[in-house]
Parts: structure tokens; C-alpha cells; sequence
């Protein structure tokens, strides 16, 4: 997140759930600990093992977001030593300072709060926390399933709609062909129009922390509906 921070000069949330949760940086934290603690006085060790960790659940969990929603979150295709566009070497060395700090200072001060709050009626508040979690993975996974409706009917809509365009090209086309065509144009720029409705504040936010989201079968319906983003949030600031 302080990464781009520093890139977009703005807090972007990259978490996927609703709630100022990222279950990703929360897993990776308990294997750092996990596998990490024992070689913690080591910090080469450190360096290499929190890079290694960090970069195997990036590109384990690109792959399975792609794989069961056709759609790729993040790319690094662009960097140098990148492995098919979700882990590349500079990010893995950034994994690697990041989890000395968070051995050596962020676990450390976590750790302190955890035993001070131990002394209270913590259990309590882990099944509040444990309840708001999975409510907010339920909602989550809904947005995305949505999301991926909207990017299948989308795309639907665009191809035929850039195929009936091809057709009207066409020289043998009688009058009343064309017309029917025409009409047909008309009729899914229309749905085109309403499906832009579907795209909620959710699915606006994913957008605004993954703009290089893309696909290999709905690319043409994302780009549609960044562009349409986009255009909305030039729109409001001119005004400010």
C-alpha cells in the first residue's frame, strides 16, 4: 500500500475485501512468522526467505484469481526477470526488506499489544472480528462473481456489436438489410448503456487499485468499462 502511495500520491486500498482487511498480507505475515522466526538473527536468511514466501503466494494467488475469474489483477510484464506477468524480481526484492522490517520491528510491537490485550476478554472480540471477516468474504466474492457477469454480457454485447458495424460495410446489403442492422446497433447500444449502471461503487474502487487489470476474454468489456470510469471521474473533478 505505501508503495503506491508513493506511485499514485494517493491511499489506494489493494485489499479485495470490503473492510480495511487484506487476508494476503494477513497470511503472509503468519508464514513469515512461521517459517522465518527460528533463522530471525540471520537477516540474509530473513531477506531471501520473506522474498521467496512473499513472491510464492503473489504468484499462487494471481494465478488462482485468473484461473476461476478469467481475469488478471495485476501485471508485471513490463518489468524485467517477471514470471508470465505476476512476480518479478524487483517486487521480490521489495518483499524481502519489507519482511526484515516487519520480523524486526512490526512483529515485535504487534506481539507486545497481542500479550497486553490477552489480559482482557479478548475472546470476545476475535469472534466480533471472526464474523465481520467472513461477512465481508461472502460480500466480496459476490462483487467479484457480479463483476465477472457484467464482463461476460459486456463483451457479448461489444462483439456483436462490432460485427453487425463489419456488416454495414458491406455493398451487396439491400435497404431494408441495412436498416435492420441499424436497428439492431441501436438496440445494444442501448443495453450498453444500461449495463454501465451495473458497475458499482465496489466494482469502481477494485478498478481504482488494479488499473492494470486485464483478460484474455474479457478485455475489450474492461476497457470499456475503465474508460467509462474514467471519463466519470474527470467529470467530477472539472467541477471541484
Amino acid at each position: 500500500m505505501l508503495y503506491h502511495l508513493y506511485k499514485q500520491k494517493r491511499f489506494v486500498n489493494r485489499g479485495f475485501l470490503n473492510g480495511p482487511l487484506c487476508p494476503i498480507y494477513g497470511i503472509t505475515a503468519v508464514l513469515l512468522i512461521l517459517f522465518l522466526t527460528p533463522i530471525s538473527e540471520n537477516i540474509l536468511y530473513v531477506f531471501v526467505g520473506g522474498a521467496i514466501i512473499a513472491s510464492l503466494l503473489e504468484l499462487i494467488t494471481g494465478y488462482l484469481l485468473e484461473a476461476f475469474f478469467n481475469t488478471k489483477w495485476w501485471d508485471y510484464s513490463d518489468e524485467k526477470f517477471n514470471f508470465k506477468g505476476y512476480i518479478c524480481v524487483r517486487f521480490s526484492i521489495i518483499w524481502g526488506f519489507i519482511s526484515i522490517i516487519f520480523l524486526k520491528v512490526i512483529n515485535v510491537q504487534v506481539s507486545k499489544f497481542t500479550t497486553w490485550l490477552s489480559y482482557f476478554n479478548s475472546e470476545i472480540l476475535y469472534h466480533i472480528l471472526l464474523i465481520l471477516l467472513i461477512v465481508d468474504i461472502a460480500l466480496t466474492i459476490n462483487s467479484l462473481i457480479t463483476f465477472r457477469k457484467l464482463f461476460i454480457d459486456l463483451q457479448e454485447v461489444l462483439v456483436e456489436t462490432k460485427n453487425n458495424v463489419e456488416k454495414l460495410r458491406e455493398l451487396k446489403l439491400t435497404t431494408e438489410a441495412k436498416e435492420n442492422i441499424q436497428l439492431r446497433v441501436s438496440h445494444l447500444m442501448d443495453i450498453k448503456e444500461r449495463m454501465a449502471s451495473r458497475v458499482s461503487l465496489r466494482h469502481k474502487a477494485l478498478l481504482r487499485a488494479y488499473p492494470q487489470i486485464t483478460s484474455k476474454k474479457f478485455g475489450t468489456a474492461i476497457e470499456e468499462i475503465k474508460s467509462r470510469v474514467n471519463k466519470v471521474n474527470i467529470k467530477k473533478r472539472s467541477k471541484h
